[in-house]
């Protein structure tokens, strides 16, 4: 069986590099790609990986992006918004850009239509696509295009059919990788998303290579009986990373819900530089490995965040998730019978 299975440690080391634009998916507090996020940090100063200057793309801002960002590893950010949703705005983004701590960042902001319709034209092959977002206001304004980064904000043009009206040509984003956190996933690459997709329908489909992290692998046969849930096709998958939990504390909706306690405990965190500090030691760089991590959540914080409500959308496919030691097989390149 051809699989496209690959640790979080491998695939970091393996498809990311310094000054490339990375896409991450989900929302501020669902489905980001947190675990990735981590990794990058974790061989980082492990000396695994030589990063300084990344290109961010996300729709918004969370709580991996913050990590990086707290760690002077991100030059330049496209983004609609920087926060947390319920438990509150990002110090972390603020301070880099009001006061340049630890870095001053970059910022291009777009609007949710006109980040979703330049992934969309990236996904379709398009070197730009026109749109009405981007005509008005000080969204035209550039701040990252300064001749030493590929991209440059929209342009305007009347319409060549002679209605009069002006649109915008909105550049298309084509990340060099693109990382999307997904409920299910089997090992040839097909990824299954449950509840909101946000933007990860063009995500899955816009990145020069396209990781998929997994809460669970699953049988093939899965996404055979559920074709519609398959948000991102295998053929666009470059590889699959297990990992339950990845995305907390954010939510990932049928198998886990969102930490609100911890993630009150972040932003408390992040308004001192010293506390902040502490935590970077403790939630990103102290655990070992995968059961190392799931400790530092705890039993009692899992068994609250799996009893979530939306966990009714995971039932239909449960009895398809591989086992512990299949997921290990398949790691090590081993045919499953």
């Amino acid at each position: 069986m051809t699989t496209k299975l690959i640790s979080l440690s491998d695939a970091v080391a393996k498809y990311v590099k310094d000054r490339m634009m990375i896409a991450g998916g989900g929302f501020p507090m669902a489905r980001q790609i947190n675990s990735f996020c981590k990794e990058i940090l974790r061989s980082r100063r492990a000396g695994a990986i030589k990063v300084q200057d990344l290109f961010w793309v996300e729709p918004g801002i969370g709580f991996g992006g913050s990590l990086l960002i707290a760690e002077g590893v991100i030059d330049s950010i496209i983004s609609t918004y920087a926060g947390h949703e319920r438990p509150g705005l990002s110090k972390i983004t603020r301070d880099a850009l009001e006061k340049g701590l630890p870095r001053k960042i970059k910022w291009e902001d777009e609007t949710n239509l006109s980040l979703n319709m330049k992934i969309m034209a990236g996904a379709l092959n398009l070197p730009f696509i026109p749109s009405n977002s981007g005509i008005w206001g000080d969204i035209r304004a550039t701040q990252l295009w300064d001749g030493k980064l590929s991209y440059c904000k929209n342009i305007l043009m009347d319409d060549p059919y002679g209605s009069g009206k002006k649109t915008a040509l909105l550049q298309a984003l084509t990340p060099d990788l693109t990382v999307v956190h997904v409920q299910m996933a089997d090992a040839r690459g097909n990824g299954i998303i449950l509840g909101s997709i946000y933007y990860d329908y063009w995500f899955g489909r816009c990145g020069r290579n396209i990781l998929l992290i997994a809460d669970y692998i699953v049988d093939t046969d899965v996404c055979r009986r559920f074709p519609n849930l398959v948000a991102i096709p295998a053929p666009m998958v470059s590889g699959v990373i297990p990992c339950y939990m990845g995305a907390w504390p954010t939510n990932s909706p049928g198998v886990y819900g969102q930490d609100l306690e911890h993630m009150a405990y972040f932003i408390k965190t992040s308004h001192d530089r010293a506390a902040l500090r502490d935590y970077m030691e403790k939630y990103v760089y102290s655990w070992s490995d995968h059961q190392d991590y799931m400790r530092l959540i705890g039993p009692e914080k899992l068994e609250l965040l799996e009893a979530d409500p939306a966990g009714v959308l995971a039932d239909p496919l449960r009895e398809g998730i591989l086992t512990e030691g299949q997921v290990r097989e398949l790691l090590s390149g081993t045919d499953r019978k």
